[in-house]
């Protein structure tokens, strides 16, 4: 759910403040011995100690320092071996890998054994951190898989393309209440705009680097980010049904929705499903471009969790990815 590496700078980036045994839980999909041993390999120097659970336990809030008390004594032989690193960071840094997600949410006291390195057989009061969700990341981390997003936006303009190139040459005139929308000040004539784009998009030869524009020569994702940008989501439903007819969409499913486009719902319902989808594509798309141009700006700002960041990237992509499929489906066949 959350690499390893994230895993590493949280725990780098949290202070100590004196804590002789800091808890920090992680949830792992995959194999978590092979999680361990990388979270070791980035954290050699410190005194960390993963520890792959495979019993029960912590469940219970009332015995969950019973339970921490028994996983170190597991790794008593591990604690000793770096007493000297353990003692010049004045702690232990105990990180638990488990399948499953943590329950309890609570912080208790805590004896330390008469073996511990650091502050023998003294009472501590610990809380389990739960890294999985809280860990965070920069806007521009691997867990958005920004190369993935920005071919899947390479894709949508050439598919996107096509159809206003179709649909333009069957009947014209389903097009221009979109061109009005999204056009740029310029006199070209739609048929020669489209052409232009669709040249500037063959000649892209690494589609994984790929950022589309507002205003440099802009392409139909940027024309359409632009329009995104200039109006609120309760203006964009006009902009919506335009779209709509000039992709000469067919029929489409009611739950093919992204969850940008929930949170930016216009006040007023979006009855026709080909409308509704089209505003959830133009949301989208200008979640997805944002995201981008954020990650290559990343330092002005903060960062988010990790498993936040993995999942809205992972929404858009998936939305994206499907409407490419679409667009390209029904190609040809008059929607």
């Amino acid at each position: 759910m959350v690499a390893p590496e994230t895993i590493a700078k949280e725990i780098r980036s949290r202070a100590r403040d004196s804590q002789a045994l800091r808890v920090f839980w992680v949830t792992v999909s995959g194999d978590r011995d092979t999680f361990a041993g990388e979270l070791k390999r980035l954290l050699e120097s410190c005194p960390v100690v993963p520890v792959a659970l495979r019993g029960r336990g912590f469940e219970n809030p009332d015995s969950v320092m019973r339970d921490v008390a028994d996983v170190l004594e597991g790794v008593r032989g591990e604690i000793q071996k770096m007493d000297h690193v353990i003692k010049g960071r004045r702690g232990v840094d105990l990180v638990l890998l488990s399948r499953k997600d943590l329950m309890i949410d609570t912080s208790s006291p805590i004896v330390l054994p008469n073996w511990f390195p650091v502050a023998p057989e003294h009472t501590v009061t610990v809380r389990i951190v739960d890294l999985t969700w809280s860990a965070e990341a920069a806007v521009s981390d691997s867990s958005l898989a920004l190369e993935d997003l920005r071919r899947i936006l390479h894709d949508l303009d050439k598919a996107l393309v096509e159809r206003l190139q179709e649909t333009l040459k069957h009947d014209h005139r389903k097009s221009q209440s979109l061109w009005s929308h999204i056009r740029v000040k310029s006199d070209d004539r739609m048929a020669i705009e489209l052409d232009r784009i669709k040249g500037a998009l063959d000649a892209v030869r690494n589609p994984t680097g790929y950022r589309p524009s507002t205003s440099k020569r802009p392409t139909v994702v940027g024309l359409i980010w632009a329009c995104a940008n200039k109006n609120a989501p309760d203006s964009l439903p006009k902009v919506a049904s335009a779209l709509a007819q000039a992709l000469n969409l067919g029929d489409v499913s009611t739950d093919d929705m992204s969850l940008i486009a929930v949170l930016n719902r216009p006040v007023n319902p979006i009855f026709d499903p080909r409308a509704r989808w089209s505003f959830c594509l133009i949301v989208t798309l200008r979640g997805a471009c944002q995201l981008v141009t954020a990650a290559a700006h990343a330092d002005d700002y903060p960062r988010f969790p990790a498993a936040l960041l993995k999942s809205t990237s992972l929404d858009v992509r998936l939305f994206l990815d499907a409407a490419v499929s679409r667009l390209r489906s029904t190609a040809g066949r008059g929607g």
